[in-house]
């Protein structure tokens, strides 16, 4: 073979494996970062064909090269890291990233080489920055050799070689909404800000240098941002500190400090803050309250009923939060019929589906625990006062029950509906074991879910986010019941619609590849059987098999 052909192919095996590198590395960045759902949305900015569709390409470019060329120089990092400073050799952070679609932004997590001790005090708070920032560690700042890993969050597609600076998450919530505008093009390396003062500039000149940036994004401009953050940051090393500091002022501080904010106001969103990186986005939970989910449409004939079950609880500390959206019947006029201060009713803008209705109800939400129930189904009035002392005494934060199904008419079918004892998120993968009106998790522990629009099979996109973070466990008790028939419900639906919604929860909200997609929703029908078989008593089968 000659020596231009080996040179051919070993280029395209080098493209074809950062390809697939970064494809790898961006599926696994997807399910790390977050929306800060509780944030207020800004006007999306149109990118232009370079960022849109260049910029990526020379992202990815970079950054492999990058790993490649210095990879001795990453490996010398982390050994004196190691040997000077301890595990772990890498520090991750939270960040605020790209805007999405709906003008919120995403939340990821940065990769920086470690440069302060975790020492504490005697009440386990870590000492002040100043104290922990060592010798060693303002070397590797100095140098700016501690930014090295983010040719990680470069490949992953979390950040990019250009673009305006990640600042912490605790800043962003202090940002007016022009100045989040920044948050419109993705996070990077370097930015106008950083080869313009970086650190040693205030505030305000920060913002005013990326909100110039994002105005005209181009190859030209991304060079030169470059080549001058060589010279400055690497040669000259300037801006790197503010006034000697460890680190560099909080936008909250420095509002605090300027007399631009209150106490009060500083105070607030701080909280915010925090809430949003717990994955609360903002929302305080009530102790011991039990957060009931009912999103509505067209159950005028049920919805009464339903509701009476919930007002028949054993357990009285609850909320019940119902969304309608937009029936065509008379269930508005039954839901004005009911007086009851722990019932709160709202209703969509337009019709927009169960997935919109529950992440409008699930923001709302303020209990410690968020339980489901349709306003066509039924609990038994000890539901949630055993529910929650099983999950309480045995410290789980995830858990489900038995169900029975009922006809439209509410007439026992004699069908009962049980589960695994214990659902791993691979479990959950398998199979959507729960009944939604039987499901119920601990919010403290969980946070905020929201799931993406889609149409069905919504509940069980919110039990495979949940499953991440809490296995679920079955209450071995029939507390519910399933109303099964009624028409628009998925149970009167072919086994082919129902492939189709299943092919598109794991492609859209789990966002798998088409193989991984069809090979999930495969999965679905074997343990669909298997449920059938074995958790399914009382069904046809059954009565065949008794004759």
């Amino acid at each position: 073979m000659s020596k231009k052909k080996v040179l051919g192919c070993l280029l395209t095996g080098a493209v074809v494996t950062t390809a697939v590198t970064a494809t790898v590395m961006k599926n696994k960045a997807k399910k790390t970062t977050y929306k800060a759902e509780s944030i207020d949305p800004i006007t999306t900015r149109e990118m232009g064909f370079y960022e849109k569709y260049v910029k990526r390409a020379i992202d990815v470019t970079c950054a492999t090269g990058a790993i490649v060329v210095f990879s001795p120089i990453y490996l010398g990092v982390a050994a004196l890291v190691r040997t000077k400073l301890g595990s772990p050799v890498l520090f991750t952070q939270d960040r605020p990233g790209l805007v999405g679609t709906d003008g919120k932004e995403t939340v990821f997590k940065m990769y920086k080489f470690r440069s302060m001790t975790d020492e504490r005090d005697e009440n386990g708070d870590l000492l002040p920055d100043e104290v922990r920032l060592t010798k060693f560690g303002k070397w590797l700042r100095n140098t700016s050799l501690d930014e090295l890993p983010e040719a990680f969050n470069i490949l992953n597609g979390t950040m990019s070689v250009i673009g305006p600076r990640p600042q912490l998450v605790r800043d962003m919530v202090f940002m007016s909404k022009e100045q989040r505008m920044r948050h419109t093009a993705k996070p990077g390396l370097s930015g106008l800000a950083q080869v313009n003062g970086r650190n040693a500039i205030s505030w305000e000149d920060k913002m005013n240098w990326d909100l110039k940036y994002i105005k005209k994004v181009t190859f030209k401009e991304d060079l030169k941002i470059i080549l001058d953050t060589v010279k400055k940051a690497f040669i000259k090393q300037e801006g790197i500190t503010q006034d000697d500091m460890a680190t560099a002022e909080d936008l909250g501080d420095y509002l605090l400090r300027t007399e631009k904010v209150d106490q009060s106001d500083y105070q607030q969103k701080q909280q915010i803050a925090k809430n949003i990186l717990s994955g609360e986005n903002g929302i305080e939970r009530e102790e011991g309250l039990v957060s009931i989910i009912m999103p509505s449409y067209n159950t005028a004939p049920y919805i009464k009923q339903t509701i009476q079950s919930v007002l028949n609880q054993t357990y009285t500390n609850w909320e019940l939060i119902i969304v309608d959206d937009c029936s065509t019947d008379n269930t508005e006029e039954i839901l004005e019929e009911i007086n009851d201060n722990r019932i709160r009713c709202f209703k969509n803008e337009v019709n927009s589906g169960a997935a919109v209705s529950r992440n409008k109800a699930l923001r709302e939400a303020k209990g410690q625990w968020i339980a489901f129930l349709d306003s066509d189904d039924l609990w038994l009035p000890t539901k949630l006062e055993k529910q929650i002392e099983f999950m309480n005494r045995n410290k789980y934060s995830f858990s489900y029950t038995n169900y029975e199904e009922i006809d439209v008419d509410g007439n026992d079918t004699g069908v009962k509906v049980t589960g695994p004892k214990r659902i791993t998120k691979t479990g959950m993968f398998n199979y959507c074991w729960p009944g939604c009106l039987t499901a119920m998790y601990n919010a403290s522990k969980i946070g905020l879910i929201q799931i993406h629009d889609i149409k069905k099979n919504n509940d069980y996109a919110m039990w495979l986010k949940v499953c991440q973070k809490a296995d679920c466990y079955l209450l071995d008790e029939c507390l519910a019941k399933y109303r099964k028939g009624r028409s628009g419900s998925i149970s009167t639906h072919s086994i082919k619609t129902m492939i189709g919604w299943h092919y598109k929860l794991f492609r859209i909200n789990e966002k798998k590849t088409t193989i991984g997609a069809s090979i999930n929703t495969a999965r679905n029908l074997i343990f669909g059987c298997v449920k059938k078989v074995r958790y399914v008593k009382g069904n046809n089968n059954d009565k065949r098999n008794n004759n």
